[in-house]
């Protein structure tokens, strides 16, 4: 396979997941679209499974989110009230934050 056919990064979610001190941290590089929510939610359920006290979508790197992304953080964000695990976003980026005012889920964000 040739380079120029590879996905550029901002083409695909880069989804990393590490833990340290009690806290599951996800971090989220790319478009975060139908494809991406997915990866995503599969990250959001091992991290559920190890049952931390608290999860973090470090999530400054977005460069693209769309309703599949926001649904898919909603999703994350209910999973974990319900298993009793804190729940939230640090460092959105300018594209996530604008994405979450417009469709009224600004409570996932931290405040400024």
């Amino acid at each position: 396979m040739s380079d120029d056919t590879k996905p550029s990064p901002s083409d695909v979610l880069y989804v990393a997941t590490s833990y340290d001190d009690g806290t599951a941290t996800i971090v989220l590089v790319g478009e975060f679209d139908m494809s991406g929510a997915a990866h995503f939610w599969a990250s959001v359920g091992e991290a559920l499974e190890m049952r931390p006290p608290s999860i973090v979508v470090e999530a400054r790197g977005v460069t693209f989110i769309d309703s599949s992304g926001i649904a898919a953080l909603i999703r994350a964000h209910e999973a974990a009230n319900q298993a009793g695990v804190a729940f939230r976003v640090r460092e959105p980026s300018p594209m996530l934050r604008r994405m979450a005012e417009l469709t009224g889920v600004t409570h996932l964000l931290p405040d400024e």
